[in-house]
């Protein structure tokens, strides 16, 4: 039986809020990000328009931010109504949408699932009372049945705030699923009907994929939250917060039962579908102080995250056979993986802000946390019978098949060394940072972090129904093949080399930084930051890592109509000795009774590689903005950003570069008509190399050895290309708004590769010749266009038709899905996606919006 859900603590936030006698505005934590869905994007901001008036009823024209950008321009005032004490608005937004073309395309739908039919877009109502502050507010939306909002808040101003919501949200992966499999979406995936589990023919369960009707797949995330703030004294403030956020559906995931890769018409590479019915409670609250000399804050977070499910199962097509001649293999039907488990994430927090003279301010955080997950295990294993190899040609245990097991030892939780996880990861930070301004034109700044993660209780993987250690491999199915790869130490076997404890990865990490800005007149300032910190990771490559950077920015005022701004850093990384194999205590070699075979123990990498997370690198970035006013009604912006980071690997990332530019034209010639052109354009490229090994038992770990032969190289390089551009225009023709957009994104990615010789290719026979070669990859582009233009007409003093129409394009070509249009199933593998597919898709919409 599983734990069940953690109680949800909405009722209690609910009962909270009640008793609450005087609260304030807003705590400044909230209890969600923002609101929104794809037809009302805004939130209702922008339904009603701008404000004729401009952004300013003190001075006419447009206004600036202080980089010179332009002020969007304000919605105007609600047409109010009174009621006795209270005065309300509201707006209403119903109407009807309809689809076309490809509408049921996963991309087009991605985030909205749009439905034709009748659609609420908005419902906004606000009610105030002067006399007491008290104001209320309702907000809603509704597209589909999975893409909806509704929010409230009621409070009184400078006393209380109380708010509610509840959000929908799809997340559609594709539209082209054919999972040959009944039960889509529970935790038991079974063979339809005359489709023997274990004993299938490729050309059968081909045909059974063929047939398979397309569909979707993906997950809806449903949140609810409530939370409230409140003013206990002038300087004191509470808050709480508290969401509930469920997600249901599934989604294609793994299935492998052994390589059939490398052997054809064995074993079986399968997508199956993950079942997702999972949901996270989110909790925090806390105190705040706010005084004249002091401000501080005390506050508490959680996280409960529960899944339905421990794990899924399902059954496989295809039958096993060993390599061995004369051997058989245990005829096994079922795999299975574990879900995430259930987790539990609790942190206090205490933070203290002190002016200082010269204008400062001192601020001192302190939190402490703990991540913890004791979720029932699962069994190694879901199999019944044997697993493994009979070499003498049966499946009967004993001395005579050393690499055969008895399922009943495997498959229940006795098998295992403890029955839950029993794991955790405790979280302290402290963090010190001060501002001091000694005079009006310089400010000086500096900073120091200490954060420690601790990992406790590693698991070793230990069965005391047999004595032996290991974690079974592909449920069974590799062992079922490949005699000695179960994935199982055993002392009477001592020279099997398997994982048998978990990774423990403790982190400490210490940072400093120092600046200060200069003002150099009214015109130019400059700045610069020099920062270093050191981490120090347990059981990695390295034990300690450190960088080092400088900053500099300089911002620069000297024309009215031009502001310039530009920053460079650099940055060096390093540590102490690489040791290419940090993990041999976590390999049955750790275990006393190992005995190295007569070859020596094989190596686990080369010993050349680096792990770019931990590796030497030189990093330079540049970041260059211009905000150019021709005239008080029109920007011009652009931007020239630059990252290039060098590796010190001879083997594994060496390095991986991007640049970007944008450049934007803006023009509002007056309230309510604005018009705009932009363009973007990025760049990055990786590169990287490996070697291939030719002797998979060799020891040495050096280039140039038995195991890893010069002729085994191979380089990549991976290149992105991305275009952005884009025009919006709006403007009152009369009583008439028209509002029209286009946007293009074009992504085009690429992958070059070289190698020294066949050997250093997977499939050394698949290419033509001993030498060495290369090539490129098909590319894979996405291509988007999108176009919109909306029509809002008058009616009435308090009502207004608009209409819409919005067409997208869309052209996708993606080398990996090559071929699935034809089939889903090669040999022994068989996909469920069918991968991204180009669409044409249309909404046309028509809303009637009535001022309540």
């Amino acid at each position: 039986m599983r734990t069940p859900r953690l109680l949800r603590p909405l009722p209690l936030a609910v009962a909270i809020a009640t008793v609450v006698a005087r609260a304030h505005a807003d705590s400044g934590v909230g209890v969600d990000t923002w609101r929104a869905n794809k037809l009302d994007p805004t939130g209702g901001a922008t339904i009603d328009g701008c404000d004729e008036r401009g952004t300013s009823w003190l001075e006419a024209g447009v206004h600036r931010s202080p980089t010179g950008n332009l002020y969007a321009c304000p919605p105007p005032p609600p047409v109010t109504a009174g009621h006795g004490e209270w005065r309300t608005s509201g707006v209403l937004s119903i109407g009807a949408v309809a689809t076309g073309g490809d509408d049921g395309n996963a991309l087009w739908n991605r985030y909205v699932d749009w439905d034709g039919g009748i659609v609420l877009a908005l419902l906004a109502f606000d009610a105030e009372r002067a006399a007491d502050g008290t104001y209320a507010s309702v907000r809603a939306s509704r597209v589909s049945d999975d893409d909806e909002y509704y929010q409230a808040v009621f409070g009184r101003a400078g006393s209380y705030k109380v708010q509610a919501f509840l959000r929908d949200m799809p997340n559609l992966v594709t539209n082209t699923a054919k999972p040959i499999w009944n039960g889509v979406g529970t935790d038991h995936l079974t063979l339809p009907a005359g489709y023997a589990a274990g004993a299938s023919s490729p050309a059968a369960i081909a045909a059974l994929s063929a047939a398979t009707p397309e569909r979707t797949l993906g997950v809806t995330r449903e949140k609810q939250g409530l939370g409230f703030s409140v003013y206990l004294t002038p300087q004191w403030t509470a808050y709480a917060n508290a969401t509930d956020e469920q997600r249901h559906g599934a989604r294609p995931f793994g299935g492998p039962f052994f390589f059939n890769f490398p052997f054809p018409d064995n074993g079986g590479v399968l997508e199956t579908v993950k079942p997702i019915d999972d949901s996270t409670v989110n909790l925090e609250g806390g105190f705040r102080y706010a005084g004249r000399v002091w401000r501080m804050d005390f506050g508490y977070s959680g996280s409960f995250y529960r899944d339905r499910y421990t794990r899924y199962t399902y059954e496989t097509p295809f039958a096993l056979s060993p390599l061995v001649p004369n051997a058989v293999s245990a005829p096994l039907t079922t795999g299975q993986f574990a879900t995430e488990p259930d987790n539990d994430y609790h942190n206090l927090k205490a933070a203290f802000t002190r002016k200082l003279p010269m204008n400062g301010e001192l601020s001192i955080t302190a939190s402490g946390g703990r991540m913890s997950q004791d979720d029932t295990l699962i069994p190694p294993v879901a199999c019944q019978g044997v697993f493994g190899i009979g070499l003498d040609g049966s499946l009967q245990t004993g001395p005579q098949n050393p690499y055969l097991y008895d399922c009943a030892n495997w498959n229940t939780p006795a098998a295992l060394s403890r029955k839950s996880a029993d794991m955790r990861i405790d979280t302290s930070l402290l963090d010190a940072r001060i501002v001091l301004q000694p005079a009006t034109d310089l400010t000086v700044r500096g900073g120091l972090r200490y954060e420690r993660e601790d990992y406790r209780n590693v698991y070793l993987a230990y069965n005391p129904l047999t004595g032996q250690y290991g974690y079974v491999s592909e449920n069974g199915s590799q062992g079922s093949v490949v005699p000695g790869e179960s994935g199982i130490w055993d002392p009477s076997d001592p020279s099997a080399i398997t994982r048998v404890r978990s990774l423990p990865l403790d982190m400490q990490t210490t940072e400093a930084n120092i600046g200060a800005d200069w003002k150099l007149g009214a015109r130019d300032t400059l700045g610069a930051t020099l920062a270093f910190s050191r981490y120090e990771p347990t059981h990695r490559e390295r034990s300690t890592v450190d960088d080092g950077s400088l900053k500099l920015s300089w911002t620069n005022r000297a024309l009215d109509w031009l502001t310039l701004r530009a920053n460079v850093t650099f940055l060096h990384q390093d540590g102490d000795r690489y040791d290419y194999d940090p993990y041999d205590f976590t390999y049955s070699i750790d275990l006393p009774g190992f005995v190295a075979p007569p070859t020596g123990v094989p190596a686990h990498t080369v010993d050349a590689l680096r792990k770019y997370d931990v590796s030497s690198r030189n990093e330079r970035k540049l970041d260059f903005m211009a905000t150019f006013m021709p005239r008080e009604d029109m920007t011009v912006s652009a931007s020239l950003r630059g990252d290039w980071s060098d590796y010190d690997a001879e083997l594994g990332r060496q390095g991986y570069d991007t640049l970007g530019a944008t450049v934007q034209w803006e023009w509002q010639p007056a309230p309510g008509s604005n018009a705009s052109v932009y363009y973007a354009y990025d760049r990055s490229k990786l590169r990287m190399a490996n070697i291939n090994e030719i002797n998979d038992s060799g020891s040495n770990p050096s280039i140039g050895g038995n195991t890893y032969v010069d002729i085994g190289r191979w380089w990549a390089d991976d290149t992105q290309r991305n275009h952005n551009a884009g025009v919006v225009f709006a403007h009152a023709f009369g009583r008439v708004r028209v509002d029209a957009s286009w946007n293009y994104l074009y992504a085009r990615g690429t992958t070059d590769y070289r190698f020294a010789s066949p050997l250093a290719l997977a499939w050394a026979d698949t290419v033509i010749g001993d030498g060495p070669g290369g090539g490129t990859f098909a590319p894979m582009t996405y291509r988007i266009d999108s176009l919109s233009i909306g029509v809002r007409i008058p009616l009435h003093e308090r009502v207004a038709l608009r209409v819409f129409d919005v067409y997208e394009r869309g052209r996708i070509s993606d080398w990996h899905y090559l071929g699935f249009d034809a089939t889903h199933a090669f040999d022994h593998r068989v996909y469920t996606d069918g991968g991204p597919q180009s669409y044409d898709a249309n909404l046309v919409g028509l809303l009637l919006d009535v001022r309540l």
